[in-house]
């Protein structure tokens, strides 16, 4: 059974074409966004968008429209995506302070734009009309002859006027010749769920290691890419985000290096805080697949020193096991990444040095489960247990050694 990832809702333009889809936290068992609070609703939203994998890509093609929390507004950290990918909605139970004021104007600085959500032309929310790109307005609560005053009042602002709770033709043409240029509503489209299969988030204790390089004043590239290996799931996730259509990805990735260069540190920075609001756990198998990819990299390594291929070998190794880690067909996963071939040929047909590597650490692997004898792989056993080390000293920093 697929996942519901979430809901979406188109917004149309006077001429009828898709503006814009307003993004709806969903959930399958029916919690809604009050009882999960507004900051994890709106962090699980953008996860599943950018790292579920699903078909339906037409919300990829505009804007996103999306409610955030009062703390998400002042954590100072804005969103992961680009700002001409989003629409920041204001909803009406947000208390306009001073405080609130200046953190909208900080965002608006970094090219964010807002749309006042169900707006009723308090007083109070004056100071915001002038951060405004779009005034929604509830026809149902407001009324055709209220929104027409209004609409006269605040003609001299630069903002889009949009009718929601558009139920029948009438009501569109109505507030079409009005003079509004945006329309939302049951009678145009009801929201639709949007179903695919999640990925799973790591457990917050496992970013620990990572927010701890992300953070210092100066942030080496080595110790981001090394504080990564400790948490396969985070990697796969960090994959998907890279390849999602928000960041344009026109290259081939190799290695987690390439993974922290193509997405950046400040937007890397901000997908690892909005993950830590996502519930989610790392699965036990963890400890074997980042053995498997600790050992592709070293099998590779001890045949030469000097081999690019430490960097690829790694990654093959750990996305090997994705089906392990995520509960994901490993196919499907991995042919809707843009890895370099010689990665995704190794892992999906076992072709190449890498196929061969990785296909040589997967026969040892069940060599040793199934206490088969291990002659003529003393070099193996011992880079086994060198990995296998490693990988219980660098998870028990984190807290995730069993």
């Amino acid at each position: 059974m697929p996942d519901v990832l979430f809901a979406s809702q188109p917004i149309y333009d006077r001429q009828g074409k898709v503006y814009a889809h307003e993004l709806l936290y969903r959930h399958e068992h029916g919690i809604t966004a009050f009882e999960v609070g507004d900051s994890v609703a709106t962090s699980e939203v953008l996860f599943n968008l950018c790292t579920g994998v699903l078909d339906y890509v037409e919300h990829h093609k505009q804007p996103v429209c999306i409610n955030v929390s009062t703390d998400f507004l002042l954590s100072g950290q804005f969103l992961p995506i680009a700002p001409e990918h989003v629409i920041i909605e204001l909803v009406e139970r947000l208390e306009p302070t001073a405080e609130i004021i200046e953190a909208i104007k900080n965002w608006v600085a970094k090219g964010f734009r807002f749309a006042l959500d169900d707006f009723e032309f308090q007083q109070s929310w004056d100071p915001l009309l002038e951060f405004a790109a779009i005034i929604k307005v509830d026809i149902e609560r407001t009324g055709l002859e209220l929104a027409q005053q209004r609409l006269q009042q605040l003609q001299h602002l630069d903002v889009l006027w949009l009718a929601e709770r558009i139920e029948d033709e009438l009501t569109l043409n109505q507030y079409r010749e009005l003079g509004f240029d945006l329309f939302q509503g049951y009678f145009l489209a009801r929201p639709k769920l949007i179903e695919g299969t999640k990925v799973p988030s790591p457990a917050a204790q496992q970013l620990t290691l990572l927010i701890n390089q992300l953070f210092v004043d100066e942030p080496e590239l080595y110790e981001i890419v090394a504080a990564l290996q400790t948490d396969p799931v985070l990697v796969v996730n960090l994959l998907r985000i890279a390849n999602s259509p928000y960041y344009g990805l026109t290259r081939k990735i190799e290695s987690l290096k390439e993974v922290v260069m193509l997405l950046g540190l400040e937007p890397l920075r901000k997908w690892v805080l909005l993950i830590l609001s996502v519930q989610g756990h790392t699965p036990e198998q963890a400890k074997l697949v980042l053995t498997r990819a600790y050992m592709c990299s070293e099998l590779v390594r001890a045949k030469d020193p000097f081999n690019r291929l430490s960097g690829p070998a790694f990654l093959a190794g750990l996305l090997s096991g994705s089906d392990i880690l995520l509960g994901l067909d490993k196919t499907q996963f991995i042919e809707g990444l843009n890895i370099a071939d010689n990665v995704r040929d190794a892992v999906l047909k076992g072709k190449g040095e890498l196929g061969v590597v990785l296909a040589a650490v997967e026969r040892f692997e069940y060599d040793l489960a199934m206490k088969r004898p291990l002659q003529r792989q003393e070099q193996l056993f011992e880079i086994y247990q060198q990995c296998h080390f490693l990988v219980e000293q660098l998870l028990s920093h984190v807290g995730a050694s069993q």
